[in-house]
């Protein structure tokens, strides 16, 4: 079949592999005018996430991950106060997506290609852009993230729920701290929770897929409670005045959010973790919200990673979520093919096991931000 998908980060990615492999003409639309290099920041790579790049030939944990081997509590002074043995192996978004980029040939990518409007029948789709010419497909997927114009269209007045905090995030070179200074954070994922507030770091590749010591990063992320919309709002719009909806991209924050940011963490985190983040030249930001189709299926579209629900960062699944989706799409469809089964159905069917499949993680997210005093009770 003629496979469109709407959104070329991991999630899109990930089906265009999985279902060029199995046979089908796919072709990936992504809105922004330039690859979306430069954009993420750590993520942790579970099994599902290594065994579907490790399947396609491509980086394995030594290659593309960082180990942890502790989870280390400290108080406000640094002192440690609990910790755990943690096996979790933490890479890098840019990492992930280019190892995916790298699997595909290069013409499969179209950039700057922006879907406006779909219209179904029952033979196929008719998908129209900003610019550049109209395109029929048999099916289309909308891995357009967790502000899905795609959702949106499909499920009219579905719209995304504000989780009552928000993440500053960033990335800072372990090389720009002497080694004694950060040899407690080296290999392990360092917390400090107070009220209304969660800090996590860890150190993932470097921006060019280094792993040796002193040209890795650190990657941190600050939760906090913010009840104030209005703060949300402001934190929301960018150094040119631009709103966005969840996030705000490194390097785009304003004047107004790094200034707040630099003010308050030295006044509430260990002098490690303030330093951390005070090094860090270009912080972003990650407001959380939930997202969650009515359906992960609508006719001859199916909505995979953010697009169909959006999981909470604590549960760290979501790279090999988007590997899930991709996998059990290419698998639905292609047992399809042998059975001459109607794709409409087999979508739906998908849709409905998938659904059920991420139930638990749906859960686990907000049950887990609890525990951690985020978020609204």
């Amino acid at each position: 079949m003629k496979i469109a998908i709407a959104g070329g980060s991991i999630a899109g990615l990930a089906c265009a592999l999985t279902l060029s492999c199995t046979g089908h003409e796919v072709h990936v639309f992504e809105r922004s005018a330039t690859p979306l290099r430069g954009r993420g920041g750590g993520v942790a790579v579970l099994r599902q996430m290594l065994r579907f790049l490790e399947q396609h030939g491509h980086q394995t944990r030594a290659t593309l991950a960082v180990p942890t081997h502790r989870r280390r509590w400290i108080d406000i002074a640094g002192n440690v106060m609990h910790e755990d043995p943690e096996l979790l192996p933490f890479s890098s978004w840019d990492a992930v997506y280019r190892s995916l980029c790298s699997m595909l040939p290069s013409a499969v990518i179209q950039y700057g290609r922006n879907v406006t409007t779909v219209a179904q029948d029952a033979h196929g789709i008719e998908i129209q852009f900003e610019n550049g010419p109209p395109i029929r497909s048999d099916i289309l997927i909308a891995a357009d993230g967790t502000g899905s114009r795609l959702r949106s269209l499909l499920f009219p007045g579905t719209t995304s729920s504000y989780a009552g905090y928000i993440a500053w995030r960033g990335l800072v070179s372990e090389s720009a701290f002497a080694p004694a200074e950060i040899a407690d954070l080296i290999e392990n994922i360092t917390l400090f929770r107070s009220a209304d507030e969660l800090f996590m770091a860890f150190l993932i590749p470097s921006a060019n897929g280094s792993l040796d010591a002193g040209q890795r990063r650190f990657n941190w992320l600050w939760y906090r409670n913010e009840a104030d919309l209005a703060k949300v709002e402001s934190f929301l719009t960018d150094r040119d005045g631009q709103r966005h909806h969840a996030s705000i991209a490194a390097g785009a924050l304003s004047e107004h959010s790094l200034a707040h940011l630099r003010k308050i963490a030295p006044e509430r985190l260990p002098r490690i973790l303030s330093k951390l983040l005070t090094s860090t030249e270009s912080p972003f930001l990650q407001v959380i919200y939930d997202a969650l189709s009515p359906s992960f299926a609508s006719g001859r579209i199916a909505l995979v990673g953010d697009a169909a629900c959006t999981l909470r960062p604590h549960t760290a699944s979501g790279t090999s979520k988007a590997a899930d989706d991709a996998v059990s799409l290419a698998q639905a469809l292609n047992a399809s093919q042998t059975a001459e089964s109607d794709t409409v159905r087999v979508l739906a069917d998908w849709a409905e096991v998938r659904r059920r499949a991420v139930e638990p993680l749906l859960l686990k997210g907000p049950m887990l931000a609890k525990s951690f005093g985020l978020g609204y009770s």
